[in-house]
């Protein structure tokens, strides 16, 4: 049996997946379903095709608010609907795709399914560089590009109601992961702190209606951001190799330290190589380039 459904709005509703608290979005008007990163377990898709159905309407369309496998596994269960993403999303899973297959693979080798068809990043019917709008009954859903998690990352905010769907942004449960730029993350905060958000959903953890808590998280995330950038520029601009970098910004706060203590590595990692740091390798989350005697 899938997830619980919670509605939000008289149109929107949301369902937590049990992988990662990952939160599903249905939106339902006028005979008319639109999906937000469904998913994620074969049940859970199942319980969002039952869900739908039974309001009378039919699944036209899914956001895939990124390439990253957590995101992906909707569309295979709706062959119909027409697939909406950033037009950076092709380079991503032109780049990325092998590994997202194996990412899939093991994920359903480690939660014991067996015998599924080899995983296909799906193909959009519909991207874009910018902003687009989808026309569901009288309401309009704006789907934004959101550089800064992802250098493919969208949002979906739909005015009336105040909803922001913040993608892998402003969680409860996550610290930032910074997969693109620092610079296109805070510049993306920047831009969404200015909307009138009044029911906040991010890809993972809480969602809230709390104005607090809401204005709460906009400010930790973008406080962190800032102050991880300002102690690597200037490790940086004092020629500290990467592992000295790693220990001067162990100083730096961020929330859910005993949970992602990596994606807090990974990020100065990449904020180095950003800066103009001579980073190992490849750069963070490709890899855990984290060496024996390295401090954090």
């Amino acid at each position: 049996m899938g997830a619980p459904f919670r509605q939000l709005t008289p149109y929107a509703w949301v369902t937590q997946s049990r992988v990662y608290t990952t939160n599903a979005g249905v939106f339902l008007d006028a005979g008319e379903a639109y999906l937000l990163d469904p998913g994620i377990t074969p049940t859970e898709l199942d319980a969002v095709a039952t869900f739908v159905a039974a309001h009378g309407a039919d699944v036209r369309g899914i956001v895939v608010t990124h390439a990253h496998w957590d995101h992906l596994l909707g569309p295979t269960r709706f062959p119909r609907a027409r697939v909406f993403a950033a037009a950076g999303y092709a380079a991503v899973v032109s780049e990325h795709g092998d590994d997202l297959v194996r990412q899939v693979a093991a994920w359903r080798s480690a939660d014991g399914q067996p015998g599924l068809d080899v995983f296909v990043p799906p193909a959009p019917d519909v991207m874009f560089d910018d902003r687009i709008c989808i026309h569901l009954g009288a309401r309009s859903l704006r789907l934004m590009i959101a550089r800064g998690h992802a250098p493919d990352h969208v949002v979906l905010y739909e005015p009336s109601a105040g909803l922001l769907w913040a993608g892998d942004m402003l969680s409860d449960v996550e610290i930032p992961m910074v997969m693109d730029t620092f610079s296109h993350y805070l510049q993306t905060l920047d831009r969404l702190s200015h909307l009138d958000v009044r029911v906040l959903v991010p890809g993972h953890g809480t969602v809230t209606d709390d104005a607090v808590e809401i204005r709460g998280r906009f400010e930790r995330d973008q406080a962190y951001l800032a102050a991880m950038r300002e102690c690597v520029a200037h490790a940086v601009a004092d020629g500290a190799s990467l592992i000295e970098t790693v220990t001067r910004c162990s100083e730096v706060q961020f929330a859910q330290p005993d949970t992602y203590p990596n994606a807090h590595l990974w990020n100065i990692e990449q904020a180095y190589s950003e800066m103009g740091g001579r980073a190992p390798g490849v750069v963070g989350w490709a890899q855990d380039w984290l060496t024996e005697g390295a401090a954090c």
